[in-house]
């Protein structure tokens, strides 16, 4: 067997996949995806072909959809198919191609039933991110490289080319007569990715190391091996206890909950931000990611929050005269559906409604004297700020009677279960859940 075909095999068992379960396999068109398909396919393994296309080249990348629509024809093998304009996914979002791409090809592997998926980076792939990460001031868990089984919020990936340099891969694909597309934007010198491939690299190895590849990729191995005793080390912790863990163990649980959530872009000073946030255990704060994210932590614990705007839900509230009173479940404010009774006797001619929390709201809990913030009130039940808008009001006239899930106001008390009294149930309208 050819040491190409011993290597993938080798990695496929070290990974778990065995031959009698099916796996996806990634397939751009490119030198390097086409040699993973063949190799994978030669050695047995059951394959079905996915294949993106990221609209990038106009008819080139549609040629390249054909090119290996036919292949998998020739192969016997399924395909999957799917076109997203990338470039336009990334002005949406204001993020990198490179980033858009990665969105692009994780929102059309959850699309499909769960099964690992092959993907094609190798040996060169590792050493060009290593020198791209370095220069973006990544940690040790960014220099130690793509590993050859990797889970990332629910998608399990695997790269079974990592051990293997590019050109024995076009030296294999050549001696076997296998055909392939050439991409030019991997020529593309504005592509940062490509100024390290065509450039940066060639100039270093010139002008300091000649085996720089091979030193990267020995080195990595190293970081690899004190990454994976720090992830175990991280795992032992949660939001709950994160707090009491070294700072460098912070970091990385940081670093690690938003990677699961597919933000693998992130600056040290945000990452910072928030690992100071969740060493405070008062109050909420707002860290930016991105256009399209925030991170609130809220009495230490993070959430990631869209900043596209969510709609406040609408609530049904109905009224019921009788007498006595049905105590609110006072399980937590804004927990719906809840029920609660007021006097009948302070109703009058005004109305009764429901409205959402606002700025400066005051409200007179049961058997308490005085007036008190909501927002006090939400503070005290360590209620996140983006959750606040989600909770109601109920009001008559512009008093504050009920704050539904916690209790009514001291004022509007039933006096005994024989007094007169008016019967609320509150509950999200479902139309708009």
């Amino acid at each position: 067997m050819h040491k190409i075909l011993e290597s993938v095999d080798k990695t496929l068992n070290n990974v778990g996949i065995n031959k009698s379960q099916k796996i996806y396999v990634a397939v751009s068109g490119g030198s390097d995806s086409v040699a993973l398909l063949h190799l994978i396919s030669l050695l047995g393994y059951r394959c079905h072909l996915l294949h993106l296309n990221h609209s990038l080249r106009d008819i080139d990348s549609n040629k390249d959809q054909e090119f290996v629509e036919d292949l998998a024809d020739k192969l016997d093998i399924p395909i999957s198919v799917t076109v997203i304009n990338v470039k336009e996914l990334a002005a949406k979002k204001s993020i990198s191609i490179e980033m858009a791409g990665r969105l692009a090809r994780h929102e059309f592997f959850r699309s499909l039933p769960s099964l690992p998926i092959a993907l094609a980076h190798h040996a060169d792939d590792q050493v060009e991110n290593f020198l791209l990460r370095l220069t973006r001031g990544a940690s040790r868990s960014g220099l130690s490289g793509m590993q050859s089984k990797q889970t990332i919020n629910g998608l399990t990936l695997i790269r079974p080319l990592l051990n293997i340099r590019k050109k024995d891969l076009i030296k294999w694909l050549k001696e076997n007569k296998f055909d392939w597309r050439e991409d030019e934007s991997n020529t593309n010198q504005s592509f940062k990715r490509n100024q390290i491939r065509h450039q940066i690299l060639p100039l270093m190895k010139t002008l300091i190391n000649p085996n720089l590849s091979e030193t990267i990729i020995r080195n990595m191995k190293v970081f690899h091996d004190e990454d994976l005793w720090l992830e175990q080390e991280t795992l032992k912790y949660d939001h709950s206890n994160i707090s009491n863990a070294p700072i460098v163990l912070q970091r990385r649980w940081v670093k690690s909950w938003l990677y699961n959530q597919d933000i693998d872009e992130i600056s040290f000073d945000v990452c910072e931000q928030i690992v100071k946030a969740i060493n405070k255990k008062d109050g909420s704060r707002k860290c930016d990611i991105n256009n399209d994210y925030h991170v609130e932590i809220a009495y230490g614990e993070p959430f990631l929050i869209s900043n596209a705007d969510e709609n406040v839900p609408k609530w049904n509230l109905k009224s019921i005269p009788g007498t006595g009173w049905i105590e609110d479940h006072g399980q937590g404010a804004g927990i719906l559906p809840a029920r609660a009774s007021v006097s009948m006797e302070k109703v009058s001619n005004g109305e009764i409604y429901v409205r959402k929390i606002e700025p400066g709201d005051r409200f007179q809990p049961l058997g308490m004297k005085g007036y008190k913030k909501i927002q006090d009130i939400l503070v005290d039940q360590k209620i996140p700020a983006s959750q606040r808008k989600f909770i109601p009001v109920v009001c008559f006239e512009d008093e504050i009677i009920w704050l539904p899930g916690y209790c009514i106001a001291s004022s509007w008390s039933v006096k005994d279960q024989q007094s007169p009294a008016l019967h609320l149930t509150i509950s999200i309208d479902k139309k708009t859940d």
